[in-house]
């Protein structure tokens, strides 16, 4: 049979309210058994040591007047028992008396029904696992009831706190601290803590378990306790008080995906054209909390990962680093990220810089996080534009400068024109003349012409670099270079028909991303 101490009755046993008054020093003291003040003298029988005893004040003082608890502690201490456990008042007396004893003296609150009492601490000390298991389904009721009335992840917190002994925080899926309840190196450690994953650790000097909030796989949060020591109602409390803060969270999110919706619908509403009441937009903005008046560019913040919950994660860490700048901005999610309209003051950073340290700030939690931004607008009428822009930057960005990075419109050089040409008759017929041949051949034929025609531009016509470049020969080089000659027409010696096969080849780039933007 396990051995249980008098700090696993207050834990798995006692009445919740129930306080340690006196004697704190004895909380390890093993327990043997559980008893209960007679109604007849001797007040107890049979004391063998190690008991906790249990005992109503005004009862024992209605047995015998000479019974009052200061007495009955020093009687007890001699057995010895345990601990005392009493239902009534507590004189300064008494607790002088417990300490002198170093009899750990429990005050259990008002109406406590000594019967029950007894039974629980009888079922901890027969079935240690049955009762913890029992306890453990009582805390999660109890949890789920605050949460109900709403008092949120503090209040969770708290009765963690009160129901464990330990210092307890909650922590938001990137590791970042949502609030805390604790004391001493235990609350140092949980602020130290960036937790990432389910476990225990050391920290300080003190023992740490965390336990993962919602999916396993895609946790919404985490909830850590701190202690000198921890054991399994420490553990059994994490996971229940993480199952309550999942439900806690979840209602978080319902709210917060109601007010997404209500933001992405006003964004949506902006960009589907040019708005019949722009004075009216302006003031629904201000109610949602965004200045319209001002400048805005639009951010694409794009990851790999589109599982719903990455997504919300993703959105909540961007509005947070929002947030600590005093930047309130539209926000929507879109399929592979989220949309920013992000405003530009006087206070702020230029556009660049602010994006960039955006990033900086995400890619702690999404390395391969890549942003993409347009140009600023001034207009409401042109946010399509500046979003427009941030795809281009996006889907070309990646193929010329590669992911993980800000991806802005204006560094994109000539091909910001050819963006703006890509619709036009113009563009899409001097595509045909020049490289609609080539590209033909190279679809039948598996060939490498483009690639060889875009090495041999990259390395401003030196032969050598450009078949160090592509792998081949010199003379497989030429070959391939009079072939582009003879299917184009066009001869690269030729300065005016060298820059159209430069153009075109960009111009093909540019061309190829509209089925990916119209996708």
């Amino acid at each position: 049979m396990r051995s249980v101490t008098v700090r696993d009755v207050l834990r798995l046993a006692l009445p919740i309210e129930t306080t340690v008054v006196a004697g704190a020093a004895g909380v390890n003291h093993p327990i043997t058994w559980v008893a209960t003040l007679r109604a007849t003298l001797p007040a107890f029988a049979e004391l063998r040591g190690g008991e906790l005893a249990l005992l109503s004040v005004s009862a024992a003082l209605a047995l015998d007047p000479r019974l009052t608890l200061a007495n009955l502690v020093r009687r007890l201490a001699t057995a010895p028992v345990a601990a005392v456990a009493v239902v009534g008042p507590v004189e300064a007396e008494d607790i002088s008396a417990a300490e002198e004893a170093r009899l750990p003296l429990l005050r259990l609150p008002e109406g406590s029904d000594l019967r029950e009492v007894e039974r629980e601490v009888a079922r901890l000390i027969s079935d240690y696992e049955a009762q913890l298991e029992r306890r453990g389904a009582q805390l999660y009721n109890s949890l789920t009831q605050r949460s109900l009335a709403g008092d949120g992840v503090p209040g969770l917190l708290e009765s963690l706190a009160e129901r464990t002994g330990q210092s307890v925080a909650c922590y938001g899926p990137n590791g970042e601290m949502r609030a805390q309840r604790g004391r001493g190196s235990a609350r140092i450690a949980l602020q130290a803590l960036r937790p990432t994953r389910a476990g225990d650790s050391s920290l300080l000097n003190q023992q740490i378990w965390v336990e993962p909030i919602g999916p396993p796989n895609y946790p919404t949060g985490y909830l850590a306790l701190a202690g000198t020591t921890l054991d399994e109602w420490d553990q059994l409390a994490a996971a229940q008080g993480a199952a309550a803060l999942g439900l806690e969270f979840a209602k978080e999110q319902a709210v917060q995906a109601a007010e997404e919706r209500l933001r992405g619908d006003f964004v949506s509403s902006i960009l589907a054209g040019p708005p019949a009441d722009p004075a009216a937009l302006v003031r629904r903005g201000q109610e949602l909390g965004y200045n319209l008046t001002l400048p805005h560019v639009a951010v694409l913040f794009h990851i790999e990962d589109h599982h719903r919950v990455a997504m919300n994660r993703l959105l909540g860490s961007i509005q947070s680093e929002l947030m600590r700048r005093g930047l309130a901005a539209p926000l929507s999610q879109r399929d592979e990220g989220v949309l920013c309209l992000l405003p530009i003051t006087n206070n702020t950073p230029r556009p660049r810089e602010l994006v960039e340290a955006l990033r900086e700030r995400l890619v702690v939690d999404y390395p391969g996080i890549t942003l993409a931004m347009g140009t600023p607008v001034a207009a409401l009428s042109e946010w399509s534009r500046t979003l427009e822009e941030a795809e281009q930057a996006l889907i070309l960005g990646q193929q010329l400068f590669g992911p993980e990075r800000v991806l802005a419109f204006s560094d994109l050089g000539v091909y910001r024109l050819l963006v703006r040409l890509r619709e036009t008759p113009e563009l899409w017929a001097f595509y045909r003349e020049t490289l609609s041949a080539l590209v033909a051949y190279d679809q039948k034929q598996d060939g490498e012409l483009l690639k060889t025609l875009e090495a041999y531009f990259n390395h401003l016509g030196n032969l050598r670099a450009t078949s160090e470049a592509l792998h081949v020969h010199r003379n497989t080089l030429l070959y391939r270079l009079e072939r582009i000659k003879q299917i184009s027409g066009l001869d690269l010696n030729n300065s005016d028909e060298h820059f159209a096969l430069w153009l075109a080849l960009r111009a093909h780039r540019v061309l190829r991303t509209m089925d990916e933007v119209n996708a």
